[in-house]
């Protein structure tokens, strides 16, 4: 009988130990978004560089007449743009200004002088790539996936959350995180308060983002 009772004793405290490690793994190891950190990316300041999946809008005037009427010209997947006269022209990779360059000297075979304008022909809250790039919102929004960043390139943490359709009601808002990829590669991550800065119009808490930062927006365990 004793045999017995030892044999439950040690049963019971074995599941006992199991159990609470099950639980403590459980709740020391939360989905914290640490896997969508990776996907920061540097980006240079300055001016905004064409890529794929954007649209343009160019025109080419000759003696001051229009020699090539006004249109969007989309860069398709290979970085190129298919114009008039010249057929395609690889500009992924390139300024405004650089483009205009390389068109002007394109269409010097077939005009005298030709002037070049090139512009993003971008529309804001609509489904069009934007040409100053994304930051990506991840957890608990009602939308998640990249949100553009305005030409103003003032776009906040709160201002990208609202884009996002903002926090959920899990959400835990207190604990925003905000990773940044540095020059060297490294990560620079920051602790965003957005219940603080609405509760008390602490509006200097509230980052300015850069092209490429990932904001997690992570659930509330109460």
């Amino acid at each position: 009988m004793k045999f017995f009772v030892k044999l439950f004793v040690i049963c019971c405290g074995f599941l006992l130990v199991q159990g609470c490690e099950f639980f403590r793994s459980f709740f020391d190891s939360p989905d914290d978004g640490s896997g969508f950190d990776a996907q920061a990316v540097y980006v240079e300041d300055g001016e905004p560089k064409i890529v794929a999946g954007l649209t343009l809008r160019i025109s080419v005037t000759a003696s001051g007449a229009a020699a090539v009427q006004e249109g969007q010209k989309e860069v398709d997947t290979n970085g190129e743009i298919l114009m008039p006269l010249i057929g395609k022209v690889k500009c992924e990779g390139m300024t405004l200004v650089d483009l205009q360059e390389k068109l002007a000297s394109l269409y010097k075979a077939y005009f005298i002088e030709p002037q070049v304008s090139c512009s993003f022909a971008y529309v804001a809250n609509s489904n069009m790539k934007s040409p100053w790039g994304t930051v990506l919102v991840m957890g608990s929004v009602g939308h998640p996936g990249p949100v553009n960043m305005p030409s103003t390139r003032d776009l906040t943490v709160v201002r990208a959350l609202m884009l996002a359709s903002n926090a959920t009601a899990l959400a835990d808002k207190s604990r925003i995180r905000v990773t940044r990829r540095q020059k060297d590669g490294s990560l620079k991550r920051f602790i965003v308060d957005i219940e603080k800065i609405g509760k008390e119009g602490r509006s200097e808490m509230d980052i300015l983002l850069k092209p490429g930062d990932v904001i997690w927006v992570p659930e509330s365990w109460y």
